[in-house]
């Protein structure tokens, strides 16, 4: 009796890790990632179209990926043809392709996720001239329109550890990163408008910027 209870503990553990093993592949499968990239070319298709783009910045610290990426989508669900900075919605392709850096559209919707987007930037120059107060310090400005809903600020990177802090009226955002997980990024999409402020704390680099975001009609 022990022995027959003894197999089939045995055999429901196996099941639960089979499934398990199963449910967390299933998951990763499923998983959407998000980057922003620059269009490089279009690259045609026959039912699947394809486009070759290069990371300006991955978004998603669970995904590893090359500087340039092909992405497929199907052609009557092909992104607009007047892009260039991007905000993609891409998931790893499970199927059998000689293609390397190969991934897809979800739903193979590339109309739905290929969306434009407005990528602003502080270089390190500026940033530098802002800390020893010998370059040109002048608050910045940050423009868009109501139509550009996909709104980011890439910043530099101040050392092997960076830590940034964002503050304006009504907001605090912290940023800690690793050099490897560079460059520094900010959503601007959902904050609104006004006067905003980023201290650096890091080996390299140091010291405040201040900018100001607006929306135009």
């Amino acid at each position: 009796m022990n022995r027959l209870k003894n197999i089939l503990t045995i055999l429901f553990f196996g099941l639960t890790l089979t499934s398990s093993g199963q449910t967390q592949t299933t998951e990763l499968k499923n998983y959407n990632y998000k980057i922003l990239a620059k269009l490089i070319s279009f690259e045609g298709g026959d039912k699947i179209h394809f486009a070759k783009f290069k990371i300006i910045k991955n978004l998603s610290d669970s995904l590893v990926v090359n500087d340039t990426i092909i992405v497929g989508y199907y052609n009557y669900k092909e992104p607009d043809e007047n892009i260039d900075n991007v905000l993609l919605t891409i998931k790893k392709y499970e199927g059998l392709t000689s293609m390397k850096n190969y991934f897809i559209c979800p739903e193979y919707d590339g109309k739905k996720n290929i969306q434009k987007a407005k990528i602003e930037y502080i270089d390190f120059d500026y940033w530098e001239g802002c800390e020893t107060r010998k370059g040109d310090c002048k608050p910045l400005v940050f423009s868009r329109t109501e139509k550009e809903k996909n709104w980011y600020l890439i910043m530099p990177c101040g050392g092997n550890i960076t830590s940034i802090s964002i503050t304006g009226v009504n907001y605090i955002k912290e940023l800690h990163l690793e050099h490897n997980n560079c460059p520094p990024y900010l959503d601007l999409s959902n904050l609104n408008d006004g006067n905003y402020s980023a201290s650096m704390m890091a080996c390299g680099l140091g010291g405040t910027v201040t900018f100001n975001l607006i929306t135009m009609n």
